[in-house]
């Protein structure tokens, strides 16, 4: 008999789980959700407020939490992933790195790494570096094909490119392309947006360790998940993917395993669709 999951909280389009990721993603139906955004712990950086993963563990913890991923998964969804790996004794740590080539070992198909430029951040980071201003949005799919829709977050522009041939020049020929035309133009593959827009009033009542921007998940969502399609964050933290989601009309599945942030979600969930029906 198949396991069953009870959500904590169900209302607004939205549910939200207590518990491990894997044994909820586990008990729901295989090939329900169109994409994943979320941001994992970052190791063990946030230990004394939410727990963490030790580096030597993090690829095959990141490969068993995505092998339920992969079964809920529709067949053309796909998963973002924020993270950036630390300075650990004046250099880069690799678990980051390790844990990107343990997905591919396991079958992930890597689509991209996308970057989210947070401008306006806070200067962090070792003061013998540059100041740290970018996370990366790592970008997988069951293949390359995934569902992709990178007009939806798109800005009209008056050159979005070329009717015949190259835009511009051509290299070698000197010719010149023509037939240039206006429209939307696909989004670049970063992500501006300021770590100040937490701030926002749907924020107010969040008191998370760790929170994201919900404009970043609306970002990551706008190119990922198809209109009204289920998107899931497996570690909700503050429900920053929620928002988006109820911003976007799509259904939001979120699971944290630590009842207070389901809590502080629901409250914060209630509060944006108090504002949407006003």
């Amino acid at each position: 008999m198949a396991r069953q999951a009870t959500p904590a909280y169900d209302r607004n389009n939205a549910q939200l789980y207590v518990g491990d990721c894997v044994d909820v993603m586990a008990a729901l139906p295989a090939e329900s959700v169109d994409a994943i955004v979320t941001s994992p712990p970052y190791a063990m950086q946030r230990k004394s407020t939410y727990g963490g993963i030790p580096e030597a563990d993090y690829p095959a913890w990141t490969v068993r939490w995505m092998a339920e991923a992969r079964r809920i998964l529709k067949p053309d969804g796909s998963v973002i992933i924020n993270i950036r790996p630390h300075i650990k004794g004046g250099v880069i740590s690799d678990y980051v790195l390790r844990t990107r080539l343990a997905l591919r070992d396991d079958g992930w198909a890597e689509l991209e790494e996308l970057i989210w430029y947070k401008k306006g951040g806070a200067p962090l980071g070792s003061t013998r570096r540059p100041r740290r201003a970018y996370e990366s949005l790592l970008w997988y799919g069951k293949h390359g094909r995934s569902y992709s829709a990178p007009k939806a977050g798109g800005v009209y522009r008056e050159n979005v490119g070329s009717g015949a041939g190259r835009k511009g020049a051509h290299l070698r020929t000197g010719q010149v392309g023509f037939g240039v035309f206006t429209g939307v133009a696909r989004v670049q593959d970063v992500a501006t947006v300021s770590t100040g827009h937490q701030k926002s009033d749907a924020d107010r009542a969040t008191d998370h360790p760790a929170p994201f921007p919900w404009q970043l998940a609306e970002w990551c969502g706008k190119l990922i998940c198809p209109p009204g399609g289920p998107i899931l964050d497996p570690f909700n933290g503050s429900a920053s993917t929620g928002v988006a989601a109820l911003r976007n009309g799509w259904h939001y599945i979120g699971i944290d395993a630590v009842p207070e942030y389901i809590e502080m979600s629901a409250r914060r969930l209630d509060h944006e669709a108090g504002k949407a029906a006003a």
